[in-house]
């Protein structure tokens, strides 16, 4: 859920687009090359980027530019940690934006909804489960898996609508649009839930946020 079509004036999309482009410099600055030489990890990268745009083109529309549809932006920060998943979002928004057609001023507005405003919020939720709950897998899968990603999703469909209503205050938003987004959330964390413990089981090099030596080891 992304601003895509209507231009933003010059000075917000310039507000907007520093801090998206000073976090996405440090993201690249901070990705570790080891992490994407583990077999069928950067396979999976471009694979899941892929999917990103793909998915947001399954839309339904509320507004010329305001469309439910399922975000990924979660389980990608979970699937690839904080760094790898604002780059790899980044370069989805990019290809979003070319195949179509969407309005280039715009590109750091949304590298910022949906890239680094999830990540970072996922990565603290991460952190703080850790540092405050039992270092345990269904801790990870239930804590991350799915309230974390219900949390995530939650804050950019929440930020979108927010901001959209700041930047086009015309453009009243339908009544009902933010209970349909939190129910097209709440199902995507079951979604997501489930695919985050198949990957711990099955895939685990996909999961760079689950560290079997926290959550297995011991236990």
């Amino acid at each position: 859920m992304g601003i895509f079509y209507s231009p933003l004036s010059l000075f917000w999309a310039l507000m907007l687009a520093a801090p998206a482009a000073l976090a996405l410099l440090h993201a690249l600055r901070s990705v570790r090359k080891a992490q994407l030489e583990q077999p069928t990890v950067f396979s999976a990268w471009c694979a899941s980027i892929i999917l990103l745009a793909l998915i947001w083109r399954m839309r339904v529309p509320v507004l010329p530019d305001l469309h439910l549809h399922l975000s990924g932006v979660a389980l990608f920060s979970l699937m690839f940690g904080r760094h790898l998943a604002i780059c790899g979002i980044s370069i989805a928004v990019v290809l979003y934006t070319f195949e179509y057609e969407g309005n280039w001023s715009n590109l750091g507005a949304n590298i910022l909804l949906l890239a680094v405003i999830p990540c970072w919020l996922s990565d603290l939720l991460l952190k703080k489960t850790q540092q405050y709950l039992p270092l345990h897998m269904f801790v990870y899968l239930f804590g991350n898996g799915f309230f974390g990603v219900l949390l995530v999703n939650a804050s950019v469909g929440g930020s979108t609508m927010l901001l959209r209503s700041l930047l086009f205050p015309e453009a009243t938003l339908p009544a009902d649009a933010i209970a349909y987004m939190l129910l097209l959330v709440w199902g995507e964390a079951f979604l997501v839930g489930f695919l985050v413990t198949i990957f711990a089981v099955y895939r685990p090099a996909w999961l760079l946020t689950f560290d079997d030596n926290l959550y297995l080891r011991g236990k």
